[in-house]
């Protein structure tokens, strides 16, 4: 069975790769593939601390692989630094998005300014690669697990276009966090006592953040969305909150999910295991594992948000911008999730636990009646 799932797996792997590399079609903007480039020294540019980078220009022909000029050679000229920070250097085969320009000359030909890369093919394979491990190992699981991810996804495009359509942010956000935590714990453990104390607790502790988060917001001064890139313009203060609000509920939704179940799961097999286990005795054990699990997951949260803009900081300090800048202008919203998000963490253990050892014992004690 195993080498038959292996074998499904690598075909239908093999087919979305081949569709995905080849499917210009599907794009309203034109795609060209570089076929010859020819490569000459720019110069040299010092930096604001005294630092010399190459640059380098290339000439390009590459070939339009869609839209009405397709089939057709253009001409693109695209300078980089060796750093390639700010720029990008292209390779032979690659495949970008294009502007194309006619120079009403049939001499001159067509040319063209590079948009970006298409990458679509390598986001595809990782996206495979997860997919087809959590086939493999996981079984039945991993299958509830990935079904769950695209029912998720799905979800989050129509909340997406519901609030283009006008539907409070905030509202949707309450609607989808209870959707979304649902959907994955119903998925993954069926429906069960268990799987509903880990919702009751989830849903708790991201109600305590987001009422902690919307008091001190709207209570304290209000906050400057200008560096938050993201945000529509124009926009309203109080429009700016409720998105920044919707957006701590959601991000601290998984961690404090995975803590719920993970605590749950703890005083479930407890229970299994000793019936006649005390409550004292197991809320014990559930805040030692919770213990032993606080630091890592608010180590995980860190990394997902501080860490994350940490090519941010390189590049503003070394263009000769304080740290102290960038932290109050640029990650502020990064550190503001990381710590609502560590008290979700923190929250969600004694709620948990308060769960599992009043409702999953008490439980158990009505069954043996």
């Amino acid at each position: 069975m195993f080498i038959i799932k292996l074998a499904a797996v690598l075909i239908a792997g093999i087919v979305i790769l081949l569709f995905t590399a080849n499917d210009y079609s599907l794009y309203k903007t034109d795609i060209a593939k570089i076929n010859n480039i020819s490569q000459v020294s720019a110069g040299t540019v010092q930096g604001l601390d005294k630092i010399k980078e190459h640059y380098y220009t290339q000439h390009i022909t590459a070939k339009v692989m869609n839209g009405t000029h397709k089939g057709d050679t253009v001409t693109i000229t695209n300078k980089y630094g060796k750093s390639q920070v700010y720029t990008e250097k292209y390779e032979k085969g690659d495949k970008v998005f294009v502007t194309i320009h006619e120079n009403g000359s049939a001499n001159t030909g067509l040319t063209a300014n590079i948009s970006g890369m298409k990458r679509d093919t390598m986001v595809v394979f990782v996206l495979l690669v997860l997919i087809a491990l959590l086939v493999l190992i996981g079984g039945k699981q991993g299958i509830f697990t990935v079904l769950s991810l695209f029912i998720n996804v799905i979800l989050f495009y129509i909340m997406l276009r519901s609030y283009n359509g006008g539907v409070n942010v905030l509202l949707l956000a309450i609607v989808m966090s209870i959707a979304f935590s649902s959907i994955i714990l119903i998925l993954i453990n069926g429906w069960n006592r268990h799987t509903a104390m880990a919702l009751a607790a989830t849903l708790a502790a991201v109600a305590v953040i987001g009422v902690i988060s919307t008091l001190l917001i709207f209570l304290g001064p209000d906050l400057n969305y200008a560096f938050m890139d993201y945000m529509p313009e124009p926009y309203t203060q109080t429009g700016a909150d409720l998105i920044f609000i919707s957006e701590i509920l959601m991000g601290g939704l998984g961690v404090i999910m995975d803590i719920a179940v993970t605590i749950t799961a703890t005083s479930s097999e407890l229970i299994l295991r000793d019936p006649d286990i005390s409550r004292g005795a197991l809320m014990r054990s559930c805040r030692q594992v919770g213990d032993d699990i606080t630091g890592a997951m608010i180590n995980v949260v860190f990394f997902t948000n501080v860490a994350a803009v940490m090519p941010l900081f390189i590049i503003s300090m070394r263009n000769g911008i304080g740290f102290t800048t960038v932290m109050n202008n640029n990650t502020f919203f990064e550190v503001a999730r990381f710590l609502t998000g560590a008290i979700g963490i923190i929250i969600t253990i004694p709620l948990s636990i308060f769960a599992a050892s009043f409702v999953l014992k008490r439980g158990k004690r009505g069954e043996r009646a």
